[in-house]
């Protein structure tokens, strides 16, 4: 059996390996996430690593980091795509607001979209509008621990991310989350 290891490697240094999703699917197989049990697992900043998908938001790039920063406890989320080693909230951004479906689901209700600037003062310097065309979507936790974070979304994409430990950019994302 493969291990989280040997994913952990691959992720890291070959990130396009077509083994990925073979050991991803293979930890799915006997995990048994549950919100109730595992929330403070879920919280923190994910970096995604690989995923099924073909579109290149969803890709890992080694210039661009592509974040999803969670915290359950307070339902938000933001999906960030962000130049490499900065560790401010800066980029492109997508704001969520998040409910309990069950167990080892997590509904999406995507709410804001747009560039995230640079601090000037007390304040980002943002053009983030509204979505006002409701996007609604899910995300199943099929594996998670303090590492790695295997889910499949309600389109039946296949993501694995890799926690990242950043404190600094937790925080300001739950700065920078109060203002919505």
């Amino acid at each position: 059996m493969e291990s989280e290891g040997e994913l952990l490697k691959f992720l890291l240094k070959s990130p396009n390996s077509a083994k990925i999703q073979a050991i991803a699917e293979q930890l799915e197989i006997d995990h048994n996430f549950s919100f109730s049990k595992d929330k403070n697992e879920l919280q923190g900043v994910w970096e995604l690593r690989w995923s099924s998908s073909n579109s290149p938001f969803l890709k890992y790039s080694p210039f661009i980091d592509n974040l999803q920063i969670l915290d359950p406890f307070n339902l938000n989320g933001l999906n960030l795509l962000k130049p490499k080693g900065i560790k401010s909230i800066i980029g492109t951004g997508i704001l969520i607001r998040l409910n309990y479906i069950n167990e080892r689901k997590i509904g999406v209700k995507f709410t804001h979209a747009g560039v995230i600037g640079p601090k000037f003062g007390r304040n980002n310097i943002n053009a983030m509008k509204e979505i006002n065309n409701e996007q609604l979507g899910w995300l199943e936790i099929t594996y998670l621990s303090n590492k790695l974070r295997i889910c499949r979304g309600d389109k039946g994409t296949l993501f694995v991310l890799r926690k990242i430990n950043s404190p600094i950019l937790f925080k300001n994302f739950k700065e920078f989350i109060k203002i919505y």
